[in-house]
């Protein structure tokens, strides 16, 4: 994968943000080591997605940019192909679960992608039907998660962009949906840094790499469950599994109402809107799930969330 990953930074640099590092004090205070924050939810589309949307439509022959791309998405990975899409002239179709965040749905249409819902709130079941709608469209699906290019551009370039900016960094926590990010990411670290600690953080109720780490196969379905982080709900990816059972060191599973809490404390005490998932790494220190014991870098995947769910949260 080193190769591909370098091919997607090649392919992505002036397309996307380096999004910054920021130091936080508090943190650091509370656990008496340097922690920081990746925030990738100042990247364009506001979320890592558009990494991965960029570099794979790089990769595609002109028939079928022509004939047009199609992705199954709970929001952000259709916001990074719609995105990719337009900036390329590329027709782009994007399946989303019934009860899509919002935010999600409208920024999609705005982006000049056609947006079909369907009568599935899960993402697993959104995907089945995703599949076959755009086989008979002869459309090109793009995986949000379950493919090497993917995992390089969305992962492998965001943790080459995380070390280059914070060398000493010895210990990363960062989300888990489908493990498109996690797998990509760890990847890199493992290979740069085989030392280096990899946290991996997912909803309580929804633990794919936990169940498939303790089952020794992965766990490609799990039922909907009512969340707010649909982003990570749901099965992993077989490939992503393969590169994970032997790349990370712990999991923390993390309950809805401490997601709720660290969006509102990262916006009380950083100023910055995050979306519920990407508050797990957050809720995984604050609530002592995770202990860092070394300079550690949280990465905050996206901001994309509605202003009907940002005002329940904060009432």
């Amino acid at each position: 994968m080193n190769s591909i990953i370098e091919q997607a930074r090649h392919v992505l640099k002036g397309k996307i943000r380096k999004t910054p590092i920021e130091f936080s004090p508090k943190l650091s205070n509370l656990f008496g080591q340097p922690i920081y924050l990746k925030l990738e939810n100042l990247q364009i589309t506001g979320s890592f997605k558009v990494r991965g949307g960029f570099f794979y439509l790089s990769t595609l022959d002109e028939k079928k940019k022509e004939k047009g791309v199609a992705a199954c998405s709970a929001g952000n990975h259709g916001l990074g192909i719609a995105y990719a899409c337009k900036q390329l002239g590329v027709p782009a179709i994007v399946f989303v679960p019934k009860n899509v965040d919002q935010a999600k749905y409208n920024k999609l249409l705005e982006l000049g992608a056609e947006v079909k819902k369907s009568e599935f709130v899960g993402y697993d079941e959104t995907l089945e039907w995703a599949a076959n709608e755009a086989k008979k469209l002869d459309m090109t699906l793009i995986s949000a998660f379950d493919d090497e290019k993917i995992m390089a551009a969305n992962g492998g370039t965001l943790a080459s962009e995380v070390l280059e900016q914070m060398p000493e960094a010895k210990h990363f926590i960062l989300p888990m949906g489908g493990g498109g990010l996690s797998s990509g990411f760890a990847w890199h670290i493992k290979e740069k840094s085989p030392h280096a600690k990899i946290t991996i953080c997912q909803l309580f109720e929804s633990p794919a790499l936990k169940l498939s780490l303790s089952q020794g196969k992965p766990i490609t379905y799990l039922p909907p469950i009512d969340t707010l982080a649909g982003g990570l709900e749901g099965g992993l990816g077989a490939k992503c599994y393969d590169i994970l059972k032997t790349r990370v060191d712990e999991i923390a599973l993390i309950k809805e109402n401490e997601l709720k809490e660290a969006l509102l404390w990262l916006l009380k005490n950083h100023q910055y809107l995050i979306e519920p998932s990407a508050a797990v790494s957050l809720a995984s220190c604050l609530f002592g799930h995770i202990k860092p014991k070394e300079p550690t870098v949280l990465v905050l995947t996206g901001r994309n969330v509605s202003f009907s769910t940002l005002q329940k949260l904060i009432s």
